[in-house]
């Protein structure tokens, strides 16, 4: 146990649990900022400063980069329990893990030791209760999937796609009109047969008079 620390790991979140499923498909016989800046997607320089050198702490590399068997059991979700128990037990004082034993849901209590501490600033401070909530929760199920408070965030704050309501108006114009057409369609056809006696003696002008008042009060035209 290491007491009187003035710097504690600020290996982000996000890329240890990357990391360790890098580790589960295969695991690197040297850990290099190449390697992590490939499996990570990001820069060299990147990679060294905020991960590689946080590695020896853990004890997953020693300070070359080679990597030692607690790698094996940190990728395994069975001994991940223990391996994280270790690594909080060697990394931060008794004080701290005493004081704060639950920094997961007292996150405010574990910053102020830090920031106490340290004397580091405020992300800086996050990024070290962040990492040592990681290693105090020890769950291997609590890997971050997806954040979907962001993503509905993201889909409040985008604008309507325009193109998209302009064709859902007319796909709706002609479901309407199509229902309109169905309903005429269904109405009911009437057919009425008419059978006209004319005598054989009519004349042509008494003919078209019968026929001009068929018209006008059969198919209304005058």
């Amino acid at each position: 146990m290491v007491e009187n620390r003035t710097s504690y790991p600020m290996l982000p979140v996000n890329h240890w649990w990357t990391l360790r499923e890098k580790f589960k498909q295969s695991i690197p016989g040297t850990v290099t900022a190449s390697y992590l800046a490939t499996v990570l997607n990001m820069k060299e320089v990147s990679a060294r400063a905020n991960v590689l050198r946080f590695l020896p702490q853990f004890g997953i590399t020693d300070s070359e980069g080679k990597t030692l068997d607690r790698a094996r059991e940190w990728r395994d979700d069975v001994f991940y329990p223990d391996v994280c128990a270790k690594m909080a037990n060697e990394i931060y004082p008794s004080e701290l893990l005493e004081a704060v034993p639950d920094p997961v849901n007292n996150r405010d209590a574990a910053e102020r030791w830090f920031s106490n501490k340290t004397g580091a600033g405020t992300a800086a401070v996050k990024r070290m209760t962040a990492i040592f909530s990681v290693l105090v929760e020890a769950n291997p199920e609590s890997k971050p999937t997806s954040n979907s408070a962001d993503s509905k965030t993201t889909a409040a704050k985008s604008p309507p796609n325009k193109k998209v309501t302009r064709t859902r108006t007319k796909t709706a114009e002609r479901e309407k009109k199509g229902e309109e057409m169905q309903k005429s369609n269904d109405a009911p056809d009437v057919h009425i047969n008419l059978q006209i006696h004319v005598s054989s003696d009519a004349t042509p002008d008494q003919i078209e008079k019968i026929f001009e008042s068929m018209a006008k009060h059969i198919y209304q035209k005058g």
